[in-house]
């Protein structure tokens, strides 16, 4: 608006950013919302290559490029809900898995919405926050008496977090004004929580720069306010290999993942000689982020500004295992939210997600108000064909909410108005229906919690979707990542079991070649490492319906998750 102030200009360039406001020691936070702040992180890299700073790094989603500040061993400390890969499936990092072995990087394990609740709590100025998670796993344990509590009235249990500050909060944004008034990418995730409660501020990496004008016909954006700011660096493609999404908001240029990248940093993780020619060539040896860009080129910045579709594979004349597992999967769901009329389900990513979104079509076809949700803040979406990944950008134009995890996970999931149903993916799952996704056989890290842990805890009910294996359904997980007192169902690719007066029971099996029921009976309790019962009405699975088989199949055209 004419005739206003103009405050003085925080622009500077990205290297310079990290050259006057990061130092050794420092606590870095990587802020998590709908763009991921990998070229600021690069910069750290290439900063401090060669040294050893001992930075502790907390991030909700510590992913993909990220692991190079770990490789490079400039991190000492992560505090972290999630760690390893998730695009477009969940998998583990070997980089993050040879420094876990070996001891050279403490991992600190957090859910979402506690990560979350502690960086609010420091926003805030509260020396804590109570929350519905992690009471009765590990997490809770490990971090009992210092960072996590449980008091109460009258001898309930409320777990409340610890109020947590980091040094300087990394952030890719849209836009922002040269003061630092900086809008945030959709879904919100965090929201303004980590970068409020930084102790010295923010370093906002944006695509876009612009006026104070442009900020205010905005002003109904989420948005980190310009005093928690210390730098504004004009960084498009920041989010790179990450895509980002600037939902309605046509003035600044979005873009795709670069799948091809991600897949290639994948690979070259797996060698520790392959992954530092890697960072050579696409960190360490070029000069800024502009250079890197230099090196992408043209062509390919391009075609992520105008993804084409994937052309899809071939599917299979029969359904696969996994097409089987989902399609029960999301039957399971279909009657539990029919049944007890849940108003939304949230699923992990994996068989989970696809499982639930099956369902949930389903369900609103015909008539049910049901609602998707996903933990960085999507509410109510409804997801489009060819793409299978959980936030897919394509999907947030369909919201109904563009949110953020306060508002999914600690208010929808945890809080007592609405009605909801988790849908969990899992690493292990013991005859109690605890989950591990934490920890592997060999004691290396996996991938953590992510939202798991909150929304099992708070949730009114559970499925857990798991390929069968006595390696995935043990006797006793040994690190409960979710505590499964509300896991009423687990679905395998060979059974449907469900839980009944505290026991699993087979309800459903999926019969071999050649197989009877009592065969299949046999083979599924032989394989299931912790006892279970058999439903007097148990009965084959029935097959899947070719509606919701290409359904489920147009969600995953390149069958990423179908086999």
């Amino acid at each position: 608006m004419k005739g206003l102030p103009v405050s003085p200009s925080k622009v500077m360039t990205l290297p310079e950013a990290v050259e006057r406001f990061v130092r050794p020691g420092m606590f870095l936070h990587l802020a998590y919302n709908g763009g991921r702040p990998n070229a600021a992180v690069a910069e750290v890299a290439r900063r401090f290559a060669g040294t050893s700073p001992g930075f502790r790094v907390s991030a909700h989603g510590f992913v993909n490029t990220q692991h190079v500040l770990v490789a490079a061993g400039l991190v000492s400390r992560l505090t972290v809900a999630y760690a390893g890969e998730n695009f477009p499936s969940p998998r583990p990092n070997p980089v993050l898995q040879r420094a876990s072995r070996d001891g050279s990087v403490r991992i600190d394990n957090w859910s979402i919405w506690t990560l979350t609740a502690r960086l609010m709590a420091g926003a805030l100025g509260v020396p804590f926050l109570p929350v519905r998670s992690l009471e009765g796993s590990t997490m809770a344990a490990e971090h009992a008496g210092s960072a996590y509590h449980e008091v109460g009235p009258d001898g309930a249990v409320t777990p409340v977090v610890t109020a947590l500050r980091p040094d300087v909060v990394l952030l890719q944004g849209l836009a922002a004004d040269p003061a630092g008034n900086v809008i945030l990418a959709p879904p919100y995730g965090e929201g303004a929580w980590g970068s409020l409660a930084a102790r010295d501020g923010v370093i906002a990496c944006v695509e876009k720069l612009v006026d104070e004008d442009f900020i205010r016909r905005h002003s109904s954006r989420p948005m980190i306010p310009a005093h928690a700011v210390r730098a504004v660096c004009h960084v498009p493609f920041g989010s790179h290999p990450y895509g980002l999404w600037p939902v309605g908001l046509d003035e600044v240029a979005g873009h795709t993942e670069d799948v091809e990248f991600m897949a290639g940093l994948r690979a070259a993780a797996e060698d520790p000689e392959e992954l530092a020619r890697w960072t050579k060539t696409w960190v360490t040896g070029v000069r800024d982020h502009a250079g890197f860009l230099d090196r992408l080129g043209p062509d390919r910045l391009r075609s992520l500004r105008s993804p084409v579709a994937a052309v899809p594979v071939p599917s299979p004349a029969e359904p696969t295992a996994e097409e089987r597992m989902t399609l029960a999967a999301a039957r399971v769901v279909g009657e539990r939210v029919t049944a007890a009329g849940h108003d939304v389900a949230l699923a992990g990513i994996g068989f989970a997600h696809l499982a639930a979104w099956v369902a949930v079509a389903r369900l609103r076809a015909s008539g049910s108000p049901v609602q998707l949700a996903a933990e960085l803040g999507m509410s109510g979406f409804e997801p489009l064909p060819g793409d299978p990944y959980l936030f897919a950008g394509q999907n947030l134009p369909t919201c109904l909410q563009l949110t953020d995890v306060l508002t999914v996970l600690g208010r929808d999931i945890a809080g007592p108005g609405t009605s909801a149903l988790g849908v969990l993916g899992a690493g292990q799952i013991d005859g109690a229906g605890n989950i591990n996704s934490t920890v592997g056989a060999d004691g290396g890290f996996l991938v953590g919690s992510g939202g798991a842990n909150d929304v099992a805890s708070a949730a009114d009910d559970v499925v857990a979707v798991v390929k069968h294996s006595p390696r995935r359904l043990v006797e006793t997980v040994p690190y409960v990542t979710v505590p499964g007192r509300r896991v009423s169902a687990i679905v395998t690719s060979e059974a449907v079991l469900e839980r009944r007066n505290g026991r699993y029971e087979i309800a459903t099996y999926v019969a071999g070649p050649g197989e009877d029921r009592d065969a299949a009976v046999r083979r599924i309790i032989a394989r299931t490492g912790f006892a279970v019962g058999v439903r007097p009405d148990c009965r084959a699975e029935p097959p899947p319906d070719p509606a919701g088989l290409d359904r489920l199949r147009g969600y995953d055209p390149q069958r990423v998750f179908l086999g």
